[in-house]
């Protein structure tokens, strides 16, 4: 087994928990995805990882505590049985129950993350070089957590839904049927890197599905409707979902059948557009809302310019915020591996708006997406719900 000596900082970063080791210099010796063992300046070996050269990755998958002398199915189902026990412990596994089952450092597994959809799971392998590992960890996944069959998904190096993916086990349907708090989604479990359903939003629709019992609903950047569909089952007076795809809208109003919502297009509306625009047109019609969901992607270029977070996110927010009547709500949500602080751009989009609004509650991710404190770009997500006026 080839040994790589690491930098003091990396092998600081290690001892402080870190499991995705940046590999700058990488070495042309060593394969993608063969195992290697660090260690630091002095040689006191720190753990075995995998190469990952098209992330510039080290990924750490046994300590040197581990007493592990290999990266095998052993390793694996040590860190599944973990895993499954805190899911276990939430609450979160039952019979088309959706939830993360693994992810990533957080779960011990670095360059991986596994998603279990009822009877079928979803592993994302960061790069084609750790398929391999990924087809064992899939033959542990579907032992552990009792599903069917597993979809092993990488992205590979085209464009955002460039992705290869192959199944063990039993392939799913084109159109699988999974639960989140009961309430069902269909699925397309095989088709792009996204399957229709974020479940790292979960505890974000528990939040704001009573927040929506009788009142005016505008769920930008809508996407499949989840939000939608929790906030009209809740008792909403009307939701508007507005997205830029037409076959979003589609999956969307089949998630709604799903829930035996009627077919009330006065009270269920779904608008194929951009946000901005939608929003100078509310207003001109003088639209209002009581609630206000905007959850808008991490990269998009529906408008013809790369979207970015820092630049486009206030202005959209403080747009949305003049079809909103005093005393109503609005709930942003922040995307994003960048360090932008959620915050900051609420301020900033408050200000430029001159609209009095406070802050009800902020939030990140879920128990079921743990996270290493040595690797604070994991915490990707932001939440913020605020009152108006």
């Amino acid at each position: 087994m080839t040994e790589l000596t690491l930098p003091a900082p990396a092998a600081t970063f290690v001892r402080a928990g870190g499991l995705d080791v940046e590999w700058r210099a990488v070495d042309p010796a060593v394969p993608a995805g063969a195992s290697v063992r660090l260690v630091d300046v002095d040689g006191v070996e720190l753990g075995l990882a995998l190469a990952d050269p098209d992330n510039q990755r080290l990924r750490l998958l046994v300590r040197a505590a581990d007493g592990l002398t290999r990266v095998d199915g052993t390793v694996l189902a040590l860190r599944l049985e973990r895993a499954m026990a805190l899911r276990t412990r939430l609450g979160l596994p039952g019979a088309d129950a959706a939830y993360r089952l693994l992810n990533g450092a957080g779960d011990g597994v670095p360059g991986f993350t596994c998603d279990v959809y009822g009877r079928f799971a979803v592993i994302h392998a960061y790069a084609p070089a750790l398929v391999p590992l990924a087809r064992v960890l899939a033959e542990a996944v579907r032992g552990f957590a009792r599903v069917d069959g597993v979809v092993i998904k990488t992205r590979t190096r085209g464009g955002a839904d460039d992705v290869a993916h192959e199944v063990v086990g039993t392939a799913p349907p084109d159109q699988h049927v999974a639960r989140e708090r009961g309430v069902p989604y269909q699925l397309h479990l095989q088709r792009g890197l996204n399957v229709g359903l974020f479940t790292d939003m979960r505890q974000h629709r528990d939040l704001l599905a009573p927040l929506a019992a009788g009142a005016r609903v505008l769920n930008l950047f809508s996407y499949t409707g989840a939000f939608s569909v929790a906030c009209a089952r809740a008792g909403a007076a009307s939701v508007v979902s507005v997205d830029t795809s037409p076959g979003v809208h589609a999956w969307a109003q089949a998630n709604f059948r799903l829930s035996e919502l009627a077919d009330d297009r006065k009270r269920w509306r779904f608008e194929a557009g951009d946000a901005v625009r939608f929003l100078a047109r509310a207003e001109r019609e003088r639209e209002r809302y009581d609630l206000v969901i905007i959850d808008p992607p991490t990269f998009s270029t529906a408008r013809g310019a790369p979207w970015t977070v820092d630049r486009d996110y206030p202005p959209l927010i403080a747009q949305a915020l003049g079809v909103i009547p005093d005393g109503g709500l609005v709930w942003l949500a922040c995307n994003t591996h960048d360090g932008v602080a959620l915050g900051k751009l609420v301020g900033r989009a408050v200000g430029s708006a001159g609209r009095p609004a406070t802050v009800l509650s902020e939030g990140g991710l879920p128990p079921d997406y743990p996270t290493v404190p040595a690797q604070p770009k994991d915490r990707y997500l932001q939440t913020m719900l605020l009152r108006v006026g």
